[in-house]
């Protein structure tokens, strides 16, 4: 017996009500009002440290809108906004976003969007070296972190682009004496810009985790995020001594935020709605698979059973007949087994003559046979595993095997301009067509099977034909298209 001992912790009653709560939207709210006061109370100290005049909010009434500032940021924020399209299309990012992996595979997202920040940093740089102005400080890329990948990662994104930002402003501006803790004080920690960037990269996090905002869309991401980018342009002008003076630049910017965040949530969209629409055709297509694989497994126990029959007659009256038919029986086992989705057209003829040659010699004169055969290059083309022996399997067991004196089974394989035309037609007891199938057994429901991996393979225009009259017998026909240059 080992000395230690398991010790298991029961959460008590308050635990699970305080993790639901911390969820809810109520406390992501609260966290984003205690988050902005506290901004607030730290912009007004900046103010009240660098001795500027109290600013009044009517001086920001109305706003202005510098047509400018518009073009601007729309110039600085496309590469960061390509750079992420570009990055979301990289399949093993891209599938990340699709599935909402955890944290260690959602990591390469936020390394990778860090990355996008510097790069997008460094662009800047070069308008401070061709003396422009730049209008932007990164705050795409917060907000896209944030409303993806939640606070923790907007924060850091934010960090990253604050301690960016004050680079990019002591490259630009050095101070005549340098002084490492002057320097981090003066364009660092105080420094409304800095302090506005971690809020932003909170404050998307947490809205972006609001029941409505976690998909990407029109009004979430780009009314929602534009909003957001005019507040926190509001909150930087405020440690200027006149902030009012910079008004003009908050709408621009909130219009470009906005057209820029729901370009990447339209752009998020499509992704995901191709995502969906490849899992569903790669689910049918599983499907598909899994019937024809059971198809291919599946040995109809009556025509076995027939088939041992006739051979074990012919053992004492032509054993030559029956080491023929053992040989045909042997080609249909080997047939199903062996053959993959697709077969040339000669191999899927040659299984269904097996068929037929044993089920002739267990009916004799009942079932006779009319063959239209095609020749040449014709004959290799690719076709579907199991199209023609089912069919020809109905017409024989569901047709003709009723009817007391049998019939004929004619089958016509041709090429109909660029199409391979495969038609199976019988003389025997028919069927309604319109009726509802009584059992798994009935002759509807095995071309149902068929016809659905017809039109998963080829489209909703290529399925099975079926005309039936009960008396009168059935003709299925089905069309495949050829290539080009098919003979």
């Amino acid at each position: 017996m080992p000395s230690g001992r398991l010790l298991y912790w029961v959460a008590p009653r308050w635990w699970g009500a305080l993790r639901a709560f911390i969820a809810s939207n109520t406390a992501r709210l609260s966290a984003l009002g205690l988050a902005t006061a506290v901004l607030w109370a730290y912009l007004g100290w900046l103010r009240r440290l660098a001795d500027h005049d109290p600013w009044r909010l009517r001086d920001f009434w109305p706003p202005g809108f510098d047509s400018y500032t518009l073009g601007q940021a729309v110039q600085e924020w496309m590469l960061p906004a390509l750079l992420v399209g570009l990055l979301a299309a990289w399949p093993p990012l891209g599938r990340v976003l699709l599935e909402r992996s955890g944290w260690r595979r959602r990591g390469g997202w936020l390394a990778a969007l860090v990355l996008v920040q510097v790069v997008y940093f460094a662009y800047l740089r070069t308008f401070d070296r061709l003396e422009m102005d730049h209008q932007t400080a990164g705050e795409i890329i917060i907000l896209f972190a944030g409303f993806l990948l939640g606070p923790l990662a907007g924060v850091v994104v934010g960090a990253v682009s604050a301690v960016a930002a004050a680079l990019l402003n002591l490259l630009a501006y050095p101070p005549e004496q340098f002084n490492w803790p002057d320097v981090l004080h003066w364009y660092l920690l105080y420094s409304s810009t800095s302090a506005t960037l971690l809020w932003l990269g909170a404050a998307a996090g947490l809205l972006g985790g609001l029941a409505g905002w976690r998909r990407p869309s029109l009004l979430s991401w780009g009314l929602g995020g534009g909003a957001i980018v005019v507040l926190a342009r509001f909150f930087m002008l405020l440690d200027e001594s006149a902030p009012a003076d910079g008004s003009g630049q908050l709408l621009p910017l909130g219009f470009a935020a906005a057209g820029m965040l729901a370009g990447l949530a339209l752009f998020l969209r499509s992704l995901r709605l191709q995502d969906a629409e490849r899992r569903a055709r790669e689910g049918e297509l599983a499907l598909t698979q899994a019937e024809l694989a059971a198809l291919r497994t599946q040995i109809n126990p009556h025509f076995l059973f027939n088939a041992l029959n006739t051979i074990r007659y012919f053992v004492r009256t032509d054993p030559e007949a029956a080491r023929r038919l053992l040989l045909k029986l042997s080609e249909v086992f080997q047939r199903v087994l062996h053959s993959g989705a697709f077969v040339s057209l000669a191999d899927e003829i040659g299984y269904a003559e097996a068929y037929l040659a044993l089920e002739q010699a267990r009916l004799g004169e009942r079932l006779r046979l009319e063959w239209t055969r095609p020749e040449g290059d014709l004959l290799q083309v690719q076709v579907p595993a199991l199209i023609l022996e089912p069919l020809v399997e109905n017409a024989v067991t569901h047709g003709l095997a009723p009817k007391p004196e049998g019939g004929t089974v004619r089958i016509l394989i041709e090429r109909w301009g660029g199409e391979l035309v495969i038609q199976v037609r019988d003389d025997g007891v028919g069927f309604d067509p319109t009726a509802p199938a009584a059992d798994a057994d009935d002759p509807p429901v095995a071309l149902t099977n068929i016809d659905r991996r017809l039109r998963m393979l080829y489209g909703a225009e290529r399925g099975l034909r079926i005309e039936s009259e009960p008396g009168r017998g059935t003709r299925v026909e089905l069309r495949l298209p050829l290539a080009e240059g098919t003979a």
